[in-house]
């Protein structure tokens, strides 16, 4: 005979710790969030505000079963009963073994039925690879009862069902494009992926925050009632259930992480951010193989990349399933009316998350718009019109042909190390992945940048290639052009730079040093339409003059066509 017991507080939930676990492990559960460890910590940091209700249904005296619910009354004094950990909880299941499960839900559900008479079900996050849904769908049936169901599919890696050289070589184009993006971060300074065992999260949360400081949230993550979760959930490791935080660091600063949830063989891929001053040396991407690499050498068979459409999912997955979320309702016009609004919501959230346009426009678009208005400063305001509405820009391109020098070394080489503190240190990274080499007299102030292969204009987009065995330098300030020309001529080197048309004093400087004009460049942007006028048959006329080999002057004339 099958009867019920109501706990209300996590006290009296204490006295079925061992029984739960143990359904649990006989069942060989792979579910983290239906853990106890994780449903107890849940309900005394996130949900000691909710009216959460533990049925425990019981057999000649023996609990078989849990149900972890939370109780709430709604309009017109509906009963409505849903799964807690809504909104942190990917999935969510019923405790209690295979053979008892379909008697118990059929139980405890008619018998909260009788009781409250107008009642509505929630259930979220049931696996299609699972029985419940199945069970839920019977019951509703055999007592006709409204309901609609809601699926969301869920890729995972099975790494029993694949050997991981098959996986790499399946993958091999992403994995050598993820290896040469890590090879040319590494040539930069050292990088490392590891745990994180200290237990102070603080880095990790800062990091978020940044991440997605243009960006909408909605997960809540850095909230601080979830924050506490995070770090609680931290502490309790055993051999059921573990979350795992690892950081990627570049120099001892993190540049990314990953928050896993560890299962009996599951691995949940909870949440991954990375440092956004770091995006062009794609530290996502090296997060994504670092992570699954780490979960199959720890023999964790299972990498679930949870539910959702983003497209890297589909990147990686071997194998899908399918989220669930049931809504089922008693027969009361009060209750269909209530069920039907939530259908409705539940229906215009599934088709605009499964909409990719939409969800990047929401998370992007008004994220920046947000940020646009609401912590932006004027420089940066000045800065976006110009780049994005609309620029003009004419300036001349000047030449100076080799010499070789004996000039004492004033500016020394600034390393990638030096600048990881520096207050600009989004835009100096950027130069060091464009291939400009920084020189200063200090660590902090950088006196000139230059390139060796390229004539960059990156704010306008124009981009040329140099002639042989020259020095493109640019963002140096007049007093100081004279040495840093003779620092590259040293070298025996040629040196090119740039000029706007209305800075008279830098031209004529440039005259007066021996700079000769070889180019003309006309500039006219709007929004995004962009238009470059090029006259730069000097080039040639000047550099024969000079007796210099043409090898790549057709590289020239290619970009031009180009462009």
């Amino acid at each position: 005979m099958l009867e019920y017991r109501l706990v209300t507080t996590i006290d009296e939930l204490e006295s079925y710790k061992e029984t739960w676990t143990k359904i649990l492990e006989r069942e060989k559960n792979d579910n983290p969030f239906i853990e106890y460890g994780w449903v107890s910590t849940w309900w005394s940091i996130l949900g000691c505000e909710e009216n959460v209700e533990i049925y425990v249904v019981e057999h000649s005296g023996e609990p078989i079963a849990f149900f972890p619910f939370v109780h709430a009354i709604r309009f017109g004094g509906i009963h409505q009963f849903s799964f807690l950990g809504q909104g942190l909880a990917s999935y969510m299941e019923v405790i209690s073994e295979k053979i008892w499960k379909e008697k118990v839900v059929q139980y405890l559900l008619k018998e909260l039925t009788n009781q409250y008479k107008r009642v509505l079900f929630l259930f979220h996050g049931l696996l299609e690879s699972k029985d419940t849904s199945q069970i839920l769908e019977k019951f509703t049936l055999e007592r006709q009862l409204p309901h609609s169901i809601f699926r969301v599919v869920t890729p995972y890696i099975d790494f029993r069902a694949i050997e991981l050289p098959d996986f790499l070589k399946k993958h091999k184009r992403k994995f050598k494009s993820i290896y040469r993006r890590e090879k040319r971060l590494k040539e930069y300074g050292q990088l490392t992926f590891q745990k994180v065992d200290d237990g102070n999260l603080d880095n990790m949360f800062q990091l978020f925050e940044r991440r997605w400081q243009k960006k909408v949230d909605t997960s809540g993550f850095t909230k601080e009632r979830t924050r506490a979760f995070i770090e609680q959930l931290a502490k309790q490791q055993n051999e059921a259930l573990a979350l795992k935080v690892h950081r990627l660091q570049f120099e001892n600063i993190w540049i990314g992480f990953t928050v896993d949830i560890c299962c009996r063989g599951r691995n949940f891929c909870h949440t991954m951010g990375h440092e956004p001053d770091f995006n062009m040396f794609g530290p996502g991407r090296l997060i994504e193989k670092e992570n699954m690499l780490q979960a199959h050498s720890t023999n964790l068979h299972l990498y679930d990349f949870g539910s959702g459409y983003e497209p890297y999912k589909f990147e990686w997955y071997t194998h899908l399933d399918f989220t669930r979320k049931f809504i089922m309702s008693t027969t009361g016009i009060r209750e269909r009316l209530f069920r039907n609004a939530m259908v409705l919501h539940e229906t215009i959230l599934t088709i605009v998350k499964a909409n990719r346009r939409i969800v990047e426009w929401k998370r992007n678009t008004l994220g920046e718009m947000r940020y646009w208005l609401t912590k932006a400063t004027l420089h940066e305001w000045f800065s976006m019109l110009k780049c994005r509405v609309f620029s003009g820009r004419v300036f001349h391109i000047y030449y100076l042909q080799s010499k070789r020098g004996h000039n004492k070394s004033n500016f020394r080489e600034i390393y990638i190390q030096s600048v990881l503190e520096h207050d600009k240190r989004s835009e100096l990274l950027m130069h060091y992945f464009k291939g400009y080499k920084l020189y200063g007299q200090s660590k902090q102030e950088v006196a000139y940048l230059r390139h060796d292969q390229l004539i960059r204009e990156e704010a306008i987009g124009f981009i040329q290639e140099l002639p042989p065995n020259t020095t493109y330098i640019k963002n140096y300030e007049l007093p100081n052009l004279q040495i840093i020309v003779g620092e590259v001529q040293r070298e025996g080197r040629a040196i090119c730079t740039s000029a706007n048309w209305f800075e008279w004093r830098k031209r004529k400087k440039l005259s007066a040093l021996g700079f000769q004009k070889v180019e003309r460049v006309w500039v006219n942007q709007f929004f995004k339409w962009k238009k470059i006028y090029r006259q730069q048959d000097k080039w040639e006329k000047y550099l024969l003059k000079q007796g210099h080999k043409l090898e790549h002057i057709w590289h020239l004339a290619i970009l031009s066509l180009l462009i």
